[in-house]
């Protein structure tokens, strides 16, 4: 990113921390708190001093943008991606998720491998003529396709910001329910299954009948379970939860339930699925507990699998290491959906 603010030297634990550039930085925080986008902190004072008060400050814009990796040596420089950052900040919210997707994508990509890119190749033939005779001639040509990952990932991490949910175990949580929900990485509806449909040859079958009057999740009539099933990146499924996150989200999902499958409102609705059950899932989250973390968000263990293989690629990919302890944590038994 350019910039057109410059640190007269480094700025940090045992730096020479110039009042100049102490004060640079403090405005910048400054900015990014009023951005709203570092919650619950104190404007800080422009004149001071190198503190653990500006440190963690740091330390948070770090951990919830950068997976706490942005300033590995613990000072800020001038071509510091964690310093260009703070320089930037003065874009509009949806343009920072933007800029933080070429950050995101790789963890995206690894924790959803069927939203990554990936290369067309085509065979190309043409004919020449050689010593007086035609002769065929193949020449391979690579294409790069986007993904679907670059279209819909900055949707889902300014819905987490909006929720106060862009740190790592939530960010990670978002792409492992994407995984398990919707593996192309893209807003879609449920298909027809043996969880949802009558077995062929059933009287009265029809796609989505086992749906239709399950009082549990607000179907009362028939036809109930094909209007209400699931969509988005969570499977939003059920009268009750289109009527409820509806509300919440300000979108008349009730009457317009394919509303569900538009990018932005699909990604909204995954983080307030999230929020909902924020405390729960970073509690088994702490103890790896990834069956409950599932179902939570599930209600099940559909999707558990994939949804392990996720968490576990994106574990990889970010180098998190998990305690044995944790590893060994009793895991719930849970119904299929």
């Amino acid at each position: 990113m350019s910039t057109t603010y410059v640190l007269s030297a480094p700025v940090g634990p045992a730096q020479l921390n110039r009042p100049d550039d102490i004060a640079l930085i403090r405005r910048l925080l400054n900015n990014f708190i009023n951005l709203d986008l570092l919650p619950n902190s104190t404007l800080f004072a422009e004149s001071g001093h190198w503190d653990n008060t500006m440190a963690t400050a740091l330390k948070t814009i770090e951990n919830n943008y950068f997976f706490g990796s942005a300033d590995p040596n613990n000072k800020l420089e001038n071509d510091d991606t964690l310093f260009n950052f703070l320089c930037n900040a003065d874009t509009t919210q949806k343009e920072i998720a933007s800029t933080l997707s070429a950050e995101s994508y790789q963890l995206a990509a690894a924790m959803v491998p069927g939203g990554a890119d990936w290369t067309k190749r085509l065979v190309i033939k043409t004919t020449e003529t050689v010593n007086g005779k035609p002769k065929v001639k193949r020449q391979i040509q690579s294409e790069l396709v986007r993904g679907n990952i670059h279209l819909y990932l900055p949707l889902i991490l300014q819905a987490l910001r909006d929720k106060q949910l862009n740190d790592t175990d939530m960010i990670m949580m978002a792409i492992g329910t994407v995984r398990a929900e919707a593996s192309g990485f893209k807003p879609i509806d449920e298909g027809i299954s043996k969880y949802n449909t009558s077995a062929k040859g059933t009287a009265g079958r029809h796609g989505f009948d086992l749906y239709d009057l399950r009082d549990d999740i607000g179907n009362s009539q028939v036809g109930d379970g094909a209007l209400y099933k699931g969509r988005g990146f969570v499977q939003l499924t059920g009268k009750s939860n289109y009527i409820s996150i509806g509300a919440k989200l300000g979108v008349n999902l009730r009457d317009n339930p394919d509303l569900a499958n538009d990018p932005q409102t699909a990604a909204k609705i995954l983080a307030e699925f999230l929020k909902t059950h924020e405390a729960a899932i970073r509690t088994a989250l702490m103890t790896n507990n990834l069956a409950l973390a599932r179902k939570k968000v599930n209600g099940g263990s559909h999707g558990l699998h994939e949804f392990t293989r996720s968490f576990t690629a994106g574990r990889k990919y970010l180098g998190i290491v998990v305690p044995q302890k944790a590893k060994a944590a009793t895991k719930v038994k849970v119904k299929k959906k």
